[in-house]
């Protein structure tokens, strides 16, 4: 049974009905933006962002097995901010064990 079909079928106010309608189509929304931005590239100033780390401790990450390479235009590097997140995930869990 969909969300849509679950809403409907709840012995609510019907404005309150909406309320909940309008939410879960902002939620759908969201969910597509943050799919798009999965592969979207990010400079090294908003990969340390990414990583939650300051110049140093980025380029330490950086020299670890398993951190993701820059994509590189001209003198600058990119990085795929699916690729960090999921290197953040791992090494996060790596140091909490």
């Amino acid at each position: 049974m969909s969300t849509e079909q679950k809403i409907i079928l709840l012995d609510i106010h019907p404005e309150a009905k909406a309320v909940l309608f309008a939410l879960l189509q902002e939620n759908n929304q969201l969910r597509a933006e943050l799919e798009e931005q999965k592969d979207r590239l990010v400079n090294t100033r908003e990969a340390m962002q990414v990583m939650g780390c300051a110049h140093a401790k980025f380029w330490k990450l950086n020299k670890l097995e398993g951190f993701p390479k820059p994509v590189q235009f001209g003198k600058s590097n990119y990085y795929r901010i699916n690729e960090l997140i999921a290197f953040r995930t791992r090494h996060q869990q790596k140091i909490n064990n």
